[in-house]
């Protein structure tokens, strides 16, 4: 195998694995069944025992959360002019020779970011969602081992970055804690002062979330699909105006810090 030759190993709780790589032919658990005359099939292995659990771990040559950083990257220029790769996957052999220096770099500086929020989370004794206990397990790691599981959050998790970090510098000059309202619902019309626009990506939807204060520094937020053909106008009148919303608000938290979420709104 070359050195410089992208490669990935994959193997499974049965004990069974493949190589692959650009020059290499694939070990299959098929041809192990063959050479050594066991059964390696995974229902004859499992059976009925609860206490057996199927996992594929995949072992490869780049750190993941740099191949993840490297695509993102090139999801943004996508539209732009110029040759872009057509990636289809995490693992696709381009991003092995697409990722660069920056890259590796900024994905350190994501995993230390991520670390160092999940030591404040654990000496605050925030109890730790199930995606916040992977992302504890995925940036304690060294990005090249890791469970299949994993991969949908490394490829989200430069976007959660992004944001992360766009969020803590918004939320720095405004209230921590929601002042002068004490239920959890209010409705009522307020004037509001266009602050930020972020963008909120996921698998089910794409939406542009609106950041705004109120008359008493709260932070106040609505979001709106991103195709909705009424954002360009919206945008326009936010760059010179404040607008008028009535709607319900509710308190919400994001990272211990508290603002209100406009619900069945209307402008006004």
């Amino acid at each position: 195998m070359s050195i410089n030759s992208p490669w990935i190993i994959s193997g499974s709780g049965t004990g069974g694995f493949n190589i692959a790589a650009a020059s290499q032919n694939t070990i299959s658990l098929t041809s192990l069944n063959s050479a050594s005359g066991v059964d390696f099939d995974w229902n004859t292995i499992s059976g009925f025992n609860n206490n057996v659990k199927k996992y594929e771990v995949y072992e490869i040559s780049q750190d993941l959360l740099a191949l993840s950083v490297c695509w993102a990257r090139y999801r943004k220029v996508r539209n732009e002019p110029g040759l872009h790769p057509t990636i289809t996957k995490l693992l696709d052999s381009d991003l092995f020779r697409l990722v660069n220096g920056d890259d590796i770099e900024q994905a350190n500086v994501i995993r230390d970011y991520y670390s160092k929020k999940i030591m404040v989370w654990k000496l605050k004794n925030i109890k730790l969602t199930p995606f916040r206990e992977d992302l504890n397990s995925f940036v304690h790691g060294d990005g090249k081992t890791f469970k299949e599981t994993m991969m949908p959050l490394a490829y989200r998790l430069p976007e959660f970055y992004e944001y992360d970090v766009e969020f803590e510098k918004m939320s720095f000059d405004y209230n921590k804690e929601v002042k002068l309202q004490e239920s959890q619902f209010v409705s009522e019309k307020k004037q509001l002062k266009f602050v930020k626009q972020l963008s909120v990506n996921t698998r089910r939807y794409k939406r542009k979330e609106y950041w705004f204060s109120d008359a008493h520094n709260n932070l106040v937020t609505f979001n709106i699909e991103s195709n909705n053909p009424l954002i360009s106008m919206l945008d326009m009148t936010l760059k010179n105006h404040d607008i008028y919303v009535d709607g319900r608000y509710k308190k919400s938290m994001r990272d211990g810090n508290e603002y209100l979420k406009i619900e069945k709104f209307s402008f006004v």
